[in-house]
């Protein structure tokens, strides 16, 4: 049955070049906007992700990572001093103007850590020592965002909000969501960049003592006045929830990759339909001479399949294309394993579907009424 099924799909090329584009058009379609989607998000909780600290702490009501109420030193004293907390440190985050080399002005995301910090430093780093972060005005950029910058070397010395800063090190590819470019230095510069007071910064990230539950301590720092407290996994669910659905990210990306379905439903839906009827002739004879409606089914099914299986790799192979030119955009299309079986799985299952109405239209058939007239 499967070669019968392959000589009536192969029996005019062109119908099935055209079946097998529309199904990687729509595996490519699924793939890099799922793909971005997912790049996107781990963007979005990059910072919390990478940390090492078991629960956050922000001012209440905060709704969105990257603009996250101020809190003050009392509230981290408080913090500092809760039972079950064995670590605290501050950070600040927050946004300022990058004065370019040639007087230019880009604005930057500003990530300010407490000297000696643990529980979050910068990864991936590729050149310099980011050791010397704690250094007043030392700032550590990323190499991926040189074109925004203009920062392709240490030493390079440039200015936030008029403040002096020096570049001791580079990492390469730590991306916010936002356009605004990553830029880390310690705590009392990152407010002079920001222009935030002096007492002043958006998150205490806490380490439990041992044997305490970070669910447990997260309850117990929420009760503290004016401070709302997650766990990590629940700080960056949140952070890529909040640009998913409160921002309708999300129902962007996933509307193009349902387009990007439906265009393949109908176009291998209609080659199959047009398929069958052209070999309608044979599909009766067959039944005629006895073949059940079973094996029949089975043929139109491995049509289906074997168009699934060739635009699956063409697809497959068009968004690798599409993920290395996204590099050079500076986006992110990160296609998971998950992903890429999911795909393949909605691929076979959109084929199988499209060849409904070519069964129903074989089990209709009357064997007797392909040797009338």
């Amino acid at each position: 049955m499967w070669t019968l099924a392959r000589k009536i799909l192969l029996h005019d090329r062109i119908k099935f070049t055209v079946a097998a584009a529309g199904v990687s058009i729509s595996v490519m379609l699924v793939l890099v906007q799922i793909g971005l989607y997912l790049g996107f998000m781990q963007n979005a909780s990059n910072l919390i992700d990478h940390s090492t600290a078991d629960v956050w702490v922000t001012g209440e009501g905060s709704e969105n990572f990257d603009f996250s109420a101020p809190i003050d030193e009392r509230a981290f004293y408080k913090v500092a001093s809760t039972p079950g907390v064995a670590r605290a440190e501050r950070m600040l985050l927050g946004f300022g103007q990058f004065r370019l080399a040639d007087g230019g002005t880009q604005g930057v995301q500003v990530i300010g850590l407490d000297p000696g910090a643990r529980l979050l430093r910068p990864w991936h780093v590729v050149a310099g020592d980011v050791r010397r972060l704690g250094e007043p005005g030392a700032i550590v950029t990323d190499i991926t965002e040189a074109p925004k910058l203009k920062v392709h070397r240490v030493g390079e010395r440039r200015e936030i909000f008029g403040a002096r800063a020096e570049v001791v090190a580079l990492t390469s590819g730590i991306r916010s969501f936002t356009t605004s470019p990553f830029v880390w230095t310690d705590l009392d510069s990152a407010r002079a960049y920001t222009l935030y007071p002096a007492d002043r910064f958006n998150f205490v990230m806490v380490e439990a003592a041992p044997g305490v539950s970070p669910e447990v301590l997260a309850r117990r720092l929420s009760a503290l006045p004016n401070l709302d407290a997650y766990t990590t996994p629940q700080m960056s669910a949140r952070a890529q929830h909040y640009w998913s659905a409160r921002t309708g990210v999300g129902a962007g990306f996933f509307t193009t990759a349902a387009l990007g379905i439906i265009v393949g439903l109908v176009v291998v839906g209609q080659i199959l339909y047009n398929g069958t009827l052209e070999h309608l002739k044979e599909y009766g004879t067959l039944k005629a001479m006895g073949a059940r409606n079973s094996a029949i089914l089975r043929v139109i099914v491995y049509q289906a399949l074997i168009s699934a299986l060739v635009g699956f790799v063409l697809g497959g192979g068009l968004a690798l294309l599409a993920q290395h030119a996204m590099v050079a955009a500076n986006l992110t299309v990160k296609l998971t394993p998950a992903l890429v079986v999911g795909t393949a799985i909605l691929t076979a299952v959109m084929c199988c579907a499209a060849a409904l109405l070519s069964v129903v239209k074989v089990l209709r058939l009357d064997p007797a009424s392909v040797f009338k007239g």
